[in-house]
This record gives structure tokens, C-alpha cells and sequence, in this order.
């Protein structure tokens, strides 16, 4: 079978990945004619641009590092403004499960007889042996370690709350140190709409109504695609950021938030150069969203890893944070890619890292379009369900691990290329299932708002001949099934469940075969969340260069940074409390 050029999906600007790649290699700094020859007091963005606003602190991004960093900053008496590409805060975090993963001997732990410390915490999390502890930044870890304990008093103080219960542990935590998010008071002002409303909306939105009223500023609709420094002194010196207004399909105005969460605005439609006095933070949440920027660190990567991302479509981690660190010099760190790849959880939809984020009541709606069917909460629903690649072919178990079926699905398909060597790929993955397991769970196939037929994310056929036939694999629409294939699969499937024995996978949920028409396909996108890759930092989270040392008022933390695999906030959490310190106690005002 031969193939084409691949289609792509982009996130960035032309060639603003190519560029920034080659600055791993190179210290580089603003030009002269970009910087005047002075401080950062005084210096320009350049071209004659003046600055149109100006804090101590300017953080780029309202998820949960920089609004805590915002509050702490402002607590400790520094003007602060955030920037958010977004009309409404909360990134990532405020479509998350809000849970809290904070130890140190915190007051929960101790009303609780819980023994903790900052050591005991940071040498669990740096363990030998841990599948993905091991491979923390050890001095990174130290520096959240040592601020757990404040940090949760913190959240208690800044409208945070914790649902009733004990706090539980798991992984490489040697004591309980999780507790989930009490988001009861909160969930009238989630821009979900009448989706699953999922816990992330008390945690953000309990901390965005501390900011504001504690004086914190915000310029939202903005996206920031550079950061300046002086060329003198190399200290960074402020960012640039362009208007970019949320508006759906077939509307004309922009995506306004909830009222209640408009004081503090900065209302403008222009490009803003917002000078920081003290320091700047990045706070972009990473860069999951870009499967370009994670295929230079993961070849298997592909243009269909950019659908199921945690968090899409409310808000996207563009990898914007580490490219325009790296024009100005910073450096990577790295080791695993993905370091928690689940199957789908949502099938037949486009967004499918939870079923039912968003709901038809959410102004975002338009672009979440469908909800998919449930098949990870609800386990028992994939029983009757086997995964295929782009090709028609079973390529792991469906109830194995998640990693091994990821690891199987990003390259199971072997194609020929335009020159007949063979080549291999991941492409979409297919649930098929048939008209007696539709029954089974009640699902609705005819389309919206369960299912999205319209933009090629299910399929349904009288045969499996035509099934095959009428799937189209984005981004590879040159490479079509194979009927005989997609055929051949479900006989030996379905002779398995007559032996009771999966002689390929060894699958062990072996009860129901795919016999009854019509047969469905539903696109099955990862799961893909966390990971390893980031901007490097040291224990004051502060921006390093490639020979390691510091770049002067540039600071980062959460997902954007390199070397953290604790899953939950309280990573994010202790990350932007020890910035907002560090931040404003180095560079005292």
C-alpha cells in the first residue's frame, strides 16, 4: 500500500518550531536594535514600540501555576498581571478531576495522624525503582518539597476547599498526601455547560476569585508569542502579545466569561507590550496539544496525537512557553515523552480524554460537538468492542495496560511508502462493535450529540465490507482500509470467543462477538496527559540556558517545566507558591 504527504493540524506560526529548535544549541539574546542599550527599567520592546502596560510580575497564563503565583506574589506586595490566551482562566486544571496531591505535613495530614515532612516527601518522589518518580529533576523536587506544607495553608486561605473524607495515597507516596477538590460552590460558573462538570472548576475558580480580589490584573484574549531581554544585561524585560478573541463557528463575537469573573480586566483589542519590573513567569500549561513539538522527542508521534488531549477544547497546550523560551536562549529537559497514555476514554468523538468534559449548554459546544461513548468509567462497556489500526487489523489487547496498548498502537500499521519500503505507523485507532452491543449499552449512533458523523469521527455500514470502505483515516486519507482486512479481523476475533482463547493477545474478556448488523467504527483518540518534557529549571524554578545558567527574571513551573511526573495539582499548586516567593523576595521590590 503506498502513501503520500501526511495532512497536518497546526498550532504554532510557520516556523517558529524549525527557529526555536536551533536555539537549544545557542545562547541567544535580543538583538541590539531590538533592545536599547540600557536596564531593564528603561528598555523598549524596539521598532520604536513603547510599552502599553507594565507590574512588577507579568505571568503568562491563568491556569493554576500562575494564578497561584499571582496571589503570592501579590500577597507579598508586588503588582501582578496575568496574560491569557483564553476569554475564561483555569487551563487545563479547570476541566481536570481538581485533585490535590500536597504532603509535607500539612494540617489535613496532621488533624488526620498523618506523619509527613519536605524530606520524606521529596525522597519518595525521587526514589529508584518508581515508573515515573525515578526520573524527576532531584533539585526541582526539592524546591516544591519544601513548600508543600505553606502551600496547602495557602489554598486554604485563597477560597480553596477540600471534599470531606481521608486523604488517600498510591504510587510512590510512602504516606497519604491526596485529597480531592469540594467544588460545591462553584460549579454555577463552569463554562462546560451541562457536561460532566468535573471538579477542577471549584479548585480554579476558588483561587481566580482570590486573584481578583486581591487586585491581581488580567489581559485576557491575549495569546503572548514572545518574550523580550535586554541586550545589555540579559534580564527579561517583558512579552508581546496580540489579540486573539475566542469566536465559535458561524458567530461573530467573541466568548465573554461569566460576569462575575470580569473585574480586573484590562479590556483591549490591541497587541499589548507588557513591561515586567521584577520578572516574568511562564505558565502555559505545556505542550500536549502539539504533536509537532512532541514528535521531535517521540518519532512515533503523529498529526492524530493532537485529538483526545486532556483539557481540549476549552484550552490547548500549544508548546508557546518552551518555544518562545528557547528563542531567548532557554534549553530543554527530557526524558520520557508520555509518562501516563490511557486508552480512549470517550469513542466516536473527536476530543475523547473524558466523556461528557463539555455539554451542549457550554459556549464551546461548537467545537466539542459530540460526546462519544464512555468506555472508562463505565468498563464494562468496551466488552463488546475490539480496537483496530488504520489498516483493519488487532494490534494488543483491549483489556491489557495501557502502556503496552499504546505502545502497540503507535506503530502497528506497516504501509509501503511513494518508493515501496516499507514503512511504519501509529495512525487512528477504530473501535468496532455491532448492532447487538449497541443494544446492550442503548447507545445512540445516529449523530449529534453522542456521536459525531459529520466530521468523520463514526462510521456505521450493513457490512463490514462497507464499513471498511466508508472509514476515512484523518490525516492519512490517502491510506484506506483494506476491507478484506477489516473481514478477515473480525472472523478470528469472533473464532476466539468461540475457543474462549485469544491466541494473538490473550485477551480474557472473550464473551461477545461482532456478528449483527449494521457494524460501527468510532474513532478512538489517546488519552494522553503529564509528561517529563519541559523547559528546564532549577530548585527556584527559575529558566535555565544550555550551559545552565540562569536566564535573569524568567521563571516557569507546571507542565511547561522539565522533570516533574507527580500527577494531581499539587504539583502546579507548590510550583507557582514557591515562584510568587522567589520572584518577588530575589528581586525585592
Amino acid at each position: 500500500m503506498s502513501r503520500e504527504g501526511l495532512s497536518r493540524r497546526d498550532f504554532l506560526k510557520g516556523a517558529a518550531l524549525t527557529a526555536s529548535a536551533a536555539s537549544l544549541l545557542t545562547l541567544a539574546a535580543c538583538n541590539s536594535d531590538d533592545k536599547e542599550e540600557s536596564g531593564p527599567s528603561s528598555a523598549s520592546p524596539g521598532g520604536g514600540q513603547a510599552w502599553t502596560q507594565e507590574a512588577d510580575v507579568v505571568i503568562i497564563g491563568g491556569g493554576i501555576v500562575g494564578i497561584v503565583a499571582a496571589i503570592r506574589a501579590k500577597d507579598l506586595g508586588a503588582s501582578v498581571i496575568i496574560i491569557e490566551a483564553n476569554y475564561a482562566a483555569g487551563g487545563h486544571a479547570l476541566t481536570s478531576g481538581g485533585i490535590m496531591h500536597l504532603g509535607g505535613g500539612n494540617s489535613l495530614q496532621r488533624a488526620q495522624n498523618i506523619e509527613d515532612s519536605a524530606d520524606k516527601y521529596y525522597l519518595d518522589h525521587t526514589a529508584p525503582g518508581q515508573s515515573r518518580d525515578e526520573w524527576n529533576i532531584r533539585e526541582v523536587i526539592r524546591g516544591a518539597a519544601d513548600v508543600h506544607a505553606e502551600a496547602f495553608e495557602f489554598l486554604l486561605d485563597n477560597n480553596w476547599e477540600y471534599a470531606p473524607g481521608n486523604m488517600t495515597g498510591g504510587g510512590a507516596d510512602s504516606v497519604p498526601r491526596t485529597v480531592n477538590t469540594d467544588d460545591t460552590k462553584w460549579q454555577q460558573y463552569s463554562p462546560l455547560g451541562e457536561g460532566r462538570a468535573p471538579r477542577g472548576v471549584g479548585l480554579t475558580r476558588s483561587l481566580e476569585r482570590s486573584a481578583r480580589d486581591k487586585g491581581v490584573e488580567f489581559i485576557m484574549n491575549h495569546h503572548v508569542d514572545k518574550i523580550y531581554r535586554d541586550a545589555s544585561t540579559g534580564d527579561v524585560v517583558g512579552v508581546m502579545a496580540p489579540y486573539t478573541p475566542r469566536i465559535m463557528p458561524g458567530e461573530t463575537e467573541p466568548l465573554v466569561d461569566f460576569e462575575d469573573f470580569l473585574d480586573g480586566n484590562i479590556d483591549t483589542e490591541e497587541t499589548v507590550y507588557v513591561k515586567a519590573n521584577k520578572g516574568v513567569v511562564i505558565a502555559t500549561g505545556g505542550s500536549s496539544s502539539n504533536w509537532e513539538f512532541h514528535s521531535l522527542f517521540d518519532p512515533r508521534y503523529g498529526p492524530e496525537h493532537s485529538h483526545g488531549v486532556g483539557g481540549d477544547p476549552f484550552s490547548f497546550q500549544d508548546a508557546s512557553g518552551e518555544i518562545m523560551a528557547m528563542e531567548i536562549g532557554a534549553t530543554l529537559g527530557a526524558t520520557e515523552v508520555g509518562i501516563n497514555v490511557a486508552k480512549a476514554r470517550a469513542i466516536g468523538c473527536q476530543y475523547g480524554y473524558r466523556h461528557r468534559t463539555v455539554g451542549p449548554g457550554s459556549p464551546i459546544w461548537p467545537e466539542f460537538r459530540a460526546y462519544g461513548f464512555d468506555v472508562d468509567t463505565d468498563r464494562t462497556a468496551a466488552q463488546g468492542i475490539i480496537y483496530v489500526n488504520m489498516l483493519g487489523e488487532r494490534f494488543a489487547s483491549e483489556d491489557g495496560s495501557a502502556n503496552a496498548y499504546w505502545s502497540a498502537a503507535l506503530g502497528s500499521a506497516i504501509v509501503e511508502d511513494e518508493d515501496g519500503k516499507a514503512q511504519r505507523l501509529a495512525g487512528p485507532v477504530w473501535a468496532i462493535f455491532d448492532e447487538d452491543w449497541r443494544k446492550e449499552r442503548d447507545w445512540n449512533c445516529d449523530g449529534y450529540p453522542d456521536v459525531d458523523r459529520e466530521e468523520g469521527y463514526f462510521f456505521s455500514a450493513d457490512t463490514l465490507d462497507e464499513l471498511a470502505e466508508q472509514i476515512v483515516n484523518k490525516f492519512y486519507e490517502d491510506i484506506k482500509m483494506p476491507p478484506a482486512n477489516l473481514v478477515a479481523t473480525i472472523e478470528r476475533y469472533n473464532g476466539f470467543v468461540d475457543a474462549g482463547v485469544d491466541d494473538d493477545f490473550n485477551r480474557t474478556t472473550l464473551t461477545e462477538k461482532i456478528q449483527t448488523p449494521p457494524f460501527y467504527a468510532a474513532w478512538c483518540p489517546n488519552a494522553y496527559h503529564d509528561t517529563l518534557i519541559g523547559i528546564l529549571i532549577n530548585g527556584k524554578f527559575q529558566v535555565l540556558d544550555f550551559k545552565r545558567q540562569v536566564i535573569p527574571r524568567l521563571y516557569c513551573g507546571g507542565e511547561a517545566s522539565a522533570g516533574q511526573g507527580m500527577h494531581g495539582h499539587g504539583k502546579n499548586v507548590s510550583n507557582g507558591y514557591a515562584i510568587g516567593t522567589n520572584i518577588v523576595k530575589e528581586t525585592a521590590i
